[in-house]
């Protein structure tokens, strides 16, 4: 397939809302680093985008910019963080409990990191066996949750007036499932959150609420730009894989 040459990428103008999907170790870490640059406490070693270089041209033409002044990126000042999580505490104490960082780092971020209370997190602990947690939303049916996660989106995007959001899944790892019938199409898929069905997992009523509320961001762009042209905001869900820790959403 021929690579598409010449694409426009719009600027990023505006707050990047960031939802994290689990608040322990790694949120918290990342989290913390971010706020931790921006107050000038520590530099973004390991940052492929702050740090990282793209080689253009020949190698002996010697041009390689930084990412982040090659590509139009949101500037760290720009991030906004939120969070759900089964345990009601804040990214501060949420940290203090995962032991990664220093204490005496913590103590200088302690403001900007109690400020990140986690919403209650979709949870089931048939998908997660070793994990139990009160800050768990409840709901009639999983497409239920689905709406309460979307609601909750709209609100985070409204209330830090974010132009953009990212959703990044940093809990715990599920158990193994195989495709089933109810995955083949949105229609099947609804109906299986309506029903409750086993084969739908909670990071799936997380991407389903991502992607729709990403759809909401379109139509609404679609009924502005008739009058007056503005960008988009997306929101991309993200899922990786990793080990299980003793906090998740």
């Amino acid at each position: 397939m021929p690579v598409k040459k010449g694409a426009q990428i719009a600027p990023a103008k505006g707050k990047l809302g960031v939802l994290l999907v689990g608040l322990g170790a790694v949120s918290t870490t990342f989290i913390a680093g971010v706020e931790a640059i921006k107050e000038g406490l520590a530099e973004p070693i390991g940052s492929l985008t702050q740090m990282g270089t793209i080689r253009l041209g020949k190698r002996t033409d010697n041009r390689v910019p930084k990412i982040k002044d090659f590509l139009p990126l949101a500037d760290l000042k720009d991030l906004v963080f939120g969070a759900w999580d089964i345990f009601p505490d804040s990214a501060y104490e949420a940290a203090t409990h995962a032991g990664v960082l220093e204490k005496e780092l913590l103590e200088k971020l302690r403001k900007p990191l109690q400020k990140v209370k986690p919403m209650k997190a979709v949870f089931d602990q048939n998908y997660v066996k070793r994990l139990s947690g009160t800050n768990v939303k409840k709901g009639k049916n999983k497409l239920d949750l689905a709406n309460q996660l979307i609601a909750e989106i709209a609100e985070f995007k409204r209330k830090n007036k974010c132009a953009r959001l990212v959703m990044i899944w940093a809990a715990s790892t599920e158990i193994f499932m195989t495709p089933h019938a109810v995955h083949r199409n949105l229609k099947s898929f609804e109906q299986a959150m309506r029903d409750n069905h086993r084969a739908i997992a909670p990071s799936m009523i997380y991407a389903y609420a991502a992607l729709k509320s990403a759809d909401a961001d379109e139509d609404d762009h679609r009924a502005r730009s008739k009058g007056a042209h503005a960008g988009p905001a997306r929101l991309v869900f993200d899922k990786h894989s990793r080990q299980s820790r003793r906090r998740s959403a």
